[in-house]
């Protein structure tokens, strides 16, 4: 038998737009650092795809709102649970919309589609026989609102009591063993189709270490079937079974569901929905995305998602940021002392997914700093009165530049040259590392491409040409002017791209600096990322005393 694969996928991926996702985000507190990274690797990803001349996307990020965590809160608050997630749900909008997330739905999981959705769902799984009422003993995790098996707990001390207790491996969150009625899910069925999919997949979980990861769990043991409820005497904030007015869905299966919601699950047919997608989780919430949502999805013959990607985590004095630690950073406070752009470009450029990311607002500033100092300030000087980036961009288009193919020094012919490939190499470049998510290699690759325009610029000294110009004869004075527009019109081309490539990334910066080159809305796609593609631009870079491209810290 041939492992399964997505036939439908590929049979509509001509027709379907590029869909990516963030976790929904559990609303018992306040955005942190990590919500924010992850809707940045997804909203890059996404403005990166839209480079793309005639691209379609569908970007989803959102909110889970039903659970025991947020009973309890809202309990504490004397509020309803909704009046609390409408609250702080607001708080996650906010985060979006402060950083330039440009995201076609913000998903809650209390918004009324929704609801029908899960509920069409569970009755699905029940009519296929997936699911069962029974007793479930296991070790569960208030935090985690999970049920763990005993090869995915250990023994720790407690550092305030010295006592031992246990907790999750993967979360590190304490357990307890406790016993309740609920409805299972029938994950063993599925296992060793999902073990096919995988080996025949092997880009399903990136990084390959986290495919890995899977694969090792899968084959350790059977897979227990797994609770997809929670009595209602217990929780009382969540969607009720269907037909069983005494257990509430387990906000985990009800939380995944989202994700086929917003595609138009149940109403639209398959080949109509905005399905599948790419998810972006973090490594915490691995499990649940890799082995239970395929299964949950294989088992209602649905497609599996294109990919998931797993990232990693932030850590602060290099520990993993929580509020019970009080080392969380407030991303909306960062904001407003290094502005937003910055932040993104920062998390992006730090970004790796398979090892923790450390943060330090030391190096947020001074990667703030070389921005402003290498790529704002090669604009900034060829947008200077003593040039003119609309006459060389009219010169090249004219064939002037001609003679400089075979008739240029040596040693300025060999930065030109590497300069020159590396400009019309960038977006290929980057788009292979974008595509895996490889943020990080991604802007190093964007780096190159800066640093040779800047040692080009420098070597090549155009804002010496005048003196020369004026002690020339005619026609030498011709040559050494042209010579001067062509090492502008390159270096404006090098800025004019890598200005497009970091659109994603920092896209009202790279927006200004484009502005400031003159660049038509209609060139800033990746269709016009080579040298030479477009044909007009430059007018009013030259004239008059443009704003600084980027403020400087007064700190």
């Amino acid at each position: 038998m041939k492992p399964p694969v997505l036939l439908a996928f590929k049979r509509c991926l001509s027709q379907k737009p590029f869909y990516v996702t963030t976790p929904i985000f559990y609303v018992n507190a306040k955005p942190h650092l990590g919500h924010l990274y992850s809707m940045l690797l997804a909203d890059t990803r996404n403005r990166w795809e839209l480079l793309k001349p005639g691209a379609k996307t569908f970007f989803l990020t959102g909110t889970d709102e039903h659970g025991l965590k947020i009973q309890t809160v809202a309990e504490k608050e004397g509020i309803e649970p909704k009046v609390l997630v409408d609250r702080v749900s607001q708080n996650f909008v906010e985060l979006a919309t402060k950083f330039n997330v440009r995201y076609d739905r913000f998903m809650r999981t209390t918004d009324e589609d929704h609801l029908r959705a899960v509920k069409h769902f569970w009755n699905v799984a029940m009519e296929k026989g997936l699911l069962y009422k029974g007793a479930h003993r296991g070790w569960y995790s208030v935090s985690d609102e999970a049920f763990y098996p005993e090869t995915q707990i250990q023994d720790v001390l407690d550092p305030k009591t010295g006592k031992s207790k246990k907790v999750s491996i993967e979360t590190n969150n304490e357990v307890v063993y406790h016993e309740e009625e609920n409805y299972f899910f029938k994950l063993s069925v599925f296992q060793d189709k999902l073990i096919e999919f995988l080996e025949a997949n092997p880009q399903f979980v990136i990084p390959s270490k986290k495919h890995s990861e899977v694969m090792a769990e899968l084959r350790l043991e059977p897979l227990s079937d797994l609770s997809v409820s929670r009595p209602s005497s217990r929780l009382k904030w969540g969607i009720e079974v269907p037909n069983d007015d005494s257990q509430k869905i387990y906000v985990w299966f009800d939380a995944l569901i989202n994700y086929i919601t917003a595609g138009g699950y149940p109403h639209k047919s398959t080949e109509d929905m905005i399905w599948p997608a790419t998810h972006v989780v973090g490594k915490d919430i691995m499990r649940f995305h890799c082995i239970y949502w395929p299964i949950f999805l294989m088992a209602c013959d649905l497609e599996l998602p294109t990919q998931v990607i797993v990232h990693s985590h932030w850590l602060s004095e290099g520990v993993k940021m929580s509020k019970s630690l009080g080392n969380v950073v407030d991303p909306m406070n960062l904001a407003d002392v290094y502005d937003v752009e910055p932040l993104r470009f920062y998390l992006m450029e730090q970004s790796n997914l398979g090892v923790d990311c450390k943060f330090s607002e030391g190096a947020l500033q001074n990667h703030r700093s070389v921005v402003i100092n290498k790529w704002a300030n090669l604009i900034s000087r060829i947008g200077g009165d003593k040039f003119n980036v609309a006459q060389s961009v009219q010169d090249f288009h004219q064939g002037k530049f001609a003679q400089f193919d075979h008739d240029y020094p040596v040693e300025e012919a060999e930065i030109r040259d590497k300069l020159v490939a590396s400009v019309n190499s960038l977006h290929a470049d980057m788009n292979a590392q974008m595509v895996e998510f490889g943020h990080m290699k991604a802007l190093q690759r964007w780096w190159e491409t800066v640093e040779l325009a800047n040692v080009f610029f420098q070597e090549s000294q155009p804002w010496a040409y005048k003196k020369k110009i004026d002690a020339a004869g005619p026609n030498e004075a011709e040559v050494l002017a042209l010579k001067r527009s062509y090492i502008i019109f390159l270096t404006a081309e090098a800025s004019r791209i890598a200005s497009t490539c970091l659109l994603p990334f920092m896209p009202n910066t790279a927006g200004a600096f484009l502005d400031r080159l003159g660049v038509g809305a209609e060139f800033r796609n990746s269709g016009c990322a080579s040298v030479g593609a477009v044909q007009n631009y430059g007018e009013g870079t030259n004239s008059g005393k443009p704003k600084p491209l980027m403020r400087k810290l007064d700190l």
